[in-house]
């Protein structure tokens, strides 16, 4: 696997940031004063909170109430940025191969970019399969994230996590180590947290795919995982059977084994599907929606239940 390595003196090479310069998910965000209505119908000004506002098709669209001294850090300033060290730590080859991905909930009230990189990929085979004609394994990219939110319930996150390549399904990190959180402030978009972050991209994603093989190599039992998949932290009956439908349906194609738990698991933090619709709410709400899914799938795997799975 080809490692991160600083770059003073590159060739050319086809930058793939560019094409996404003028991404939506890119668009400026303003505060603006909120008015309120007094007992006699005359409008007042609203005391310690302001509204936060960018523009879509040439037309100013709400986002949400912050306090006033809430910063807007742009997001475009903060990909900018994050990019611009990409291009000092990666090699062209690397570069050349970088997948990007935006996602934008709620009218641009959150907002996401993707950066699949190939170059940091592994293969993955699957342990305990039960049939000559499943698949024999999948491969496993690196997938770095920058998001931020600008109705005062999202802070600009970075994160590590890998991406299967063949069906698409994504995990985030999983220790704090990989995933940097911060409050809208000033130094929000401060240029010295990307070194970091990429650094540590490497040995990250080495220490993600060597603990998916040991979920690969680690049989289960169908009775077991029920038991498991019932246990998990806020778990409804009706959501247990949606995702033992789909444990199934991942352990036909990768063998009784940890993985295909954890698979279906992300299946349904990655997927608006017909097994499990985002409720549509007319509030633009698939990207919030899928990432809330994220951070409860985080909570299942570091749950007890989903260790004692691990481990038996």
């Amino acid at each position: 696997m080809n490692m991160i390595s600083p770059n003073d003196n590159r060739p050319e090479y086809n930058d793939p940031f560019l094409a996404h310069a003028h991404s939506k998910v890119l668009n400026p965000v303003v505060k603006r004063p909120l008015v309120g209505i007094g007992q006699d119908g005359s409008e007042l000004p609203v005391s310690s909170h302001v509204g936060t506002y960018t523009v879509r098709d040439g037309r100013p669209v709400f986002l949400g109430v912050v306090s006033d001294s809430y910063e807007v850090v742009q997001f475009r300033e903060i990909v900018q940025k994050a990019e611009q060290v990409m291009r000092d730590f990666f090699t062209p080859e690397q570069l050349d191969g970088v997948q990007i991905k935006d996602v934008m909930g709620r009218q641009g009230a959150f907002v996401e970019r993707r950066y699949t990189v190939p170059a940091f990929s592994d293969a993955l085979e699957y342990g305990n399969t039960t049939a000559e004609t499943l698949e024999v394994g999948t491969t496993l990219a690196a997938e770095l994230r920058i998001a931020t939110g600008y109705d005062g319930e999202r802070r600009t996150t970075l994160s590590t996590g890998t991406k299967d390549l063949v069906c698409n399904n994504g995990m985030t990190a999983m220790k704090a180590l990989d995933l940097f959180s911060r409050r809208h402030t000033k130094n929000s978009g401060n240029i010295n947290v990307f070194t970091p972050w990429l650094e540590e991209c490497g040995p990250a994603f080495h220490e993600k795919i060597e603990e998916m093989r040991e979920w690969a190599d680690t049989p289960v039992q169908l009775t077991q995982v029920e038991d498991v998949v019932r246990a998990l932290p806020k778990m409804s009956n009706q959501k247990a059977e949606k995702i033992l439908g789909r444990v199934w349906k991942e352990m036909r194609d990768r063998g009784n084994n940890a993985y295909a738990v954890t698979s279906a698991l992300t299946y349904y933090s990655s997927h608006n599907s017909n097994e499990f619709p985002v409720r549509n709410t007319g509030n633009d709400n698939v990207a919030t929606t899928l990432a809330d899914r994220e951070l409860e799938v985080q909570s299942w795997v570091r749950s007890e239940p989903f260790q004692q799975l691990l481990a038996a």
